[in-house]
């Protein structure tokens, strides 16, 4: 009987997921990033970009074919007519101590291999329809290197519905219209741009490597070809002084684009990123908790065109949605505006229990990321929202503190 190898059942993954697509299979086209200058963003810091062939993209496709055969096949052979339960992955673990080892918890290859049975059972529970193109820009490869992988995939595994990908704005305008065409055709279904900001001058400031013009130019060439268009932006970008100009800018730029999907990722001056040495010399003022709730009022009101919002981070405060901007925005200015009635002191124990327990106090402490200072500083939080005289900026201290450490 053939010896099962370890990387037959393994495919390479890279340090970020994607946001919004934990329904979706992680298929590496580049590792890390081509840019890496953002100042905000501590994802591929010390990471070397580099390009993955056709050949080991279509590997991880057999993969995932194959691995997929075995789960199937594993479930069955349970009684399970294919549904995905945990007793599925037991079974197979046991009975491959060749790829997985028995050992817990696993180490080096082991621990690859098991993170390849992870993905793909993922994405089997949830139908097999959506595919992510990792790293931080896919569309750094070759235009048509990326539609024959897009092609092979898809032919690969006929279940698939949507391709997705994230990209950067600067990419997107070089790109010829022709070769959006063709990515369109083979099957990419979906762009996700990191906007951040429509001001010339925060995008200068934090190392974007793009201007508002150049967000529009490239917005404009992937939608005309058909691609969904997704555009993430930052509140709180600005800083404190130029928290309102940062959205009204913002806004102009995403009135031009008219994107699909607008998805709101309010900043966190997160540690070991350049922005947290920016705050911390002084060079950066964060802004405020308000202001960054003021910069999505002021997003809500302002744009005009029809989209869908998705706020979907737990960084966003008032509230976690996705949906026809039309549709939400009474309602979302509503919760805004009763937020805003309130006395600063009820505002900031409303802001301070978002933190505390909305879920992210506990991922912090999952990822290992709590300790004595962290503890002090949401202790004189507490201790100040109690008293009737205490100056309430150490609520906003203990809630930046909570959000440099992780985001969920």
């Amino acid at each position: 009987m053939k010896q099962n190898r370890r990387e037959d059942y393994t495919i390479e993954s890279g340090p970020m997921g994607p946001i919004g697509e934990s329904e979706a299979l992680i298929i590496r086209a580049n590792r890390n990033c081509g840019w890496n200058r953002c100042l905000f963003c501590p994802a591929y810091k010390g990471l070397t970009f580099s390009r993955r062939s056709v050949n080991e993209i279509k590997h991880d496709i057999d993969v995932v074919r194959r691995i997929a055969d075995m789960l199937n096949e594993a479930s069955f052979h349970l009684g399970l007519s294919g549904s995905m339960y945990r007793e599925v992955l037991v079974n197979i673990i046991r009975d491959h101590p060749e790829i997985y080892e028995t050992a817990f918890p696993p180490t080096g290859e082991a621990k690859e291999a098991l993170c390849t049975l992870n993905n793909v059972a993922n994405w089997m529970i949830h139908g097999s329809r959506r595919v992510f193109l990792q790293d931080a820009n896919a569309f750094q490869m070759k235009s048509d290197e990326m539609a024959e992988c897009i092609r092979y995939l898809k032919e690969s595994l006929p279940t698939v519905e949507t391709v997705s990908c994230y990209a950067r704005s600067r990419t997107c305008a070089k790109k010829r219209s022709d070769e959006l065409t063709d990515l369109k055709d083979a099957g990419l279904s979906w762009c996700y741009v990191g906007v951040e900001s429509g001001s010339d001058e925060v995008l200068s400031f934090v190392k974007k490597g793009v201007t508002g013009g150049e967000h529009v130019d490239g917005a404009r060439k992937v939608i005309e070809a058909g691609i969904g268009y997704a555009a993430f932006i930052m509140p709180g970008l600005g800083g404190a002084d130029g928290s309102e100009k940062h959205m009204v800018k913002t806004v102009e730029v995403l009135n031009h684009m008219q994107p699909h999907e607008i998805r709101v990722r309010s900043l966190a001056v997160m540690e070991g990123t350049p922005l947290y040495e920016c705050f911390r010399s002084g060079e950066f003022v964060p802004a405020s908790e308000d202001q960054m709730i003021d910069e999505i009022r002021i997003l809500l009101e302002e744009i005009n065109f029809d989209t869908v919002i998705e706020t979907y981070q737990m960084t966003n405060v008032l509230f976690n949605v996705k949906g026809n901007l039309g549709e939400l925005r009474e309602e979302l200015l509503g919760t805004i505006s009763q937020y805003k009635s309130l006395v600063p002191r009820e505002r900031a124990e409303r802001r301070l229990k978002r933190y505390l327990s909305g879920g992210y106090l506990d991922f912090v402490k999952r990822c290992g990321r709590y300790d004595e200072q962290l503890e002090e500083l949401i202790g004189s939080a507490l201790h100040a929202l109690r008293s009737e005289t205490d100056s309430l900026e150490s609520v906003e201290e203990a809630i930046l503190a909570i959000k440099s450490r992780v985001i969920p």
